[in-house]
């Protein structure tokens, strides 16, 4: 995009002069031919402030400029042309598990303002215009392949030491895309704080020391390619005690390794509702934590086990409570004039152990229909965003838009098969229409 020189004062009186002149001879074709040609190529006078990024887009033209008997020196000026983009929801996004948005004939209807797939692209699809948020990968490096059978495992797969990570993809990559895609939010890592499991899954596992000299390799690395970017920490899956703790140390580290407190810009983190127990499923504990129980224990059996009941997953008032307890945690690092976002969280875990019917898919949308209205209402000016009208949330990200394996079967959008719009993502397409103008706020 083009920008006028701040010095360079725009030539109102030669355009105009000549605009007056094909009004007065206007009787003659020949005059309105040449007339019109003139102005068609003649540039609009020079503007002084950049347009905004939304929908407005500039062409710069020139040619002489006419003033009685005397010639002007060309002037470029920047005429507006209306982007044919529809206004889309800059807060509401979602996750992509496979595939291109391209391959769903209906996702232009949905107007997200932006999605992710837990991964990095220079070339993104974007209908609409939809923001695509990059992340990068990052795992602590074990004496054992990631995903084999002992990976879970700290005892029979311990960390390399000295301690060492890996991410993905690899420098040159980050900044090639950082500089082919300027502004980009980049989130690095995801779930860090979450332990590897049973049978090769895994998210990005990381000691929380060691993850501030990752973030700060990265944020380097990133901020050098584009200044401009904005980089988020990995999202841990919820905003629990021990969690916090986890994200307390990587902040001290930071603090005591580098001089300076952590520079985030954007901070992040998943809202689910899952019990934290050493071994069991759901959460667990953060790595590096000998603790082994923690939040959301309210159904255990006759051993301590985790019973699979949990209708609390869906529970309004425990999501509410974790967004107010981090943007305290926030406030009381000095953090609290940032923008919050949450880059997942959704309704995982299958009906029977929610204690609902199998086929009852409302109850799934109204949680996610709650959970729009809140994000977008909740405020609290002694907690919140400023800039954002003092919001505690400025953008989220729905879990998914095709993904029904070993997860809720109601959450997707699309069918993953026959790509058609589900009951849930028809649901979302109508809460957008009916909230577009407060959805499609820029809130940072």
């Amino acid at each position: 995009m083009l920008h006028p020189p701040n010095n360079h004062r725009p030539n109102w009186a030669a355009y105009f002069r000549l605009l007056g002149k094909c009004v007065v001879y206007g009787a003659s074709v020949l005059l309105l031919v040449a007339c019109s040609t003139a102005l068609a190529s003649m540039p609009a006078p020079q503007a002084t402030t950049q347009p905004t990024k939304s929908s407005v887009v500039t062409q710069t033209v020139q040619l002489p400029l006419i003033s009685s008997g005397q010639q002007v020196a060309p002037s470029p000026i920047f005429l507006p042309l209306v982007s044919n983009l529809p206004q889309i929801a800059t807060r509401l996004g979602f996750g992509m598990t496979s595939g291109s948005l391209n391959d769903f004939p209906e996702i232009n209807s949905l107007k997200a303002g932006w999605y992710l797939n837990w991964g990095v692209n220079a070339a993104p699809a974007q209908p609409n215009g939809m923001e695509y948020a990059q992340m990068i990968r990052i795992h602590q490096d074990l004496t054992c392949p990631l995903g084999s059978a002992n990976a879970h495992n700290r005892t029979l797969c311990p960390y390399v030491v000295p301690h060492s990570y890996t991410y993905q993809p690899n420098a040159a990559k980050i900044q090639q895309v950082a500089q082919a895609r300027p502004g980009s939010l980049w989130m690095i890592g995801n779930e860090i704080e979450r332990r590897d499991w049973y049978g090769g899954g895994r998210q990005d596992e990381i000691l929380p020391e060691l993850y501030a000299v990752a973030y700060h390799e990265l944020y380097t690395l990133i901020k050098t390619a584009d200044p401009l970017a904005k980089i988020a920490i990995g999202g841990v899956i919820q905003a629990t005690p021990l969690r916090i703790k986890y994200l307390d140390r990587i902040l001290d580290h930071y603090q005591l390794t580098y001089g300076v407190a952590m520079p985030v810009d954007v901070w992040n983190i998943h809202t689910f509702i899952l019990p934290e127990k050493s071994g069991s499923w759901g959460a667990d504990i953060p790595v590096g934590f000998s603790e082994t129980t923690g939040a959301y224990l309210f159904h255990l059996g006759s051993n301590g086990e985790v019973l699979p009941i949990m209708p609390e997953h869906i529970d309004g008032n425990l999501i509410a409570q974790q967004i107010r307890d981090f943007r305290q945690w926030m406030k009381d690092r000095g953090e609290q004039e940032k923008p919050l976002i949450i880059s997942e969280y959704s309704v995982l875990l299958p009906n029977w152990v929610l204690g609902l019917p199998g086929d009852d898919s409302q109850s799934i949308i109204d949680f996610m229909l709650w959970s729009f209205d809140h994000f977008l209402t909740a405020k609290d000016c002694s907690l919140g965003y400023s800039a954002d009208e003092c919001r505690l949330v400025q953008r989220w990200v729905w879990y998914s838009l095709n993904d029904v394996t070993g997860f809720n079967e109601h959450q997707a959008y699309f069918d993953p098969v026959s790509k058609a719009m589900t009951a849930t993502g028809q649901a979302a397409r109508q809460f957008v229409q009916d909230r577009i103008q407060e959805l499609a706020k820029r809130p940072y």
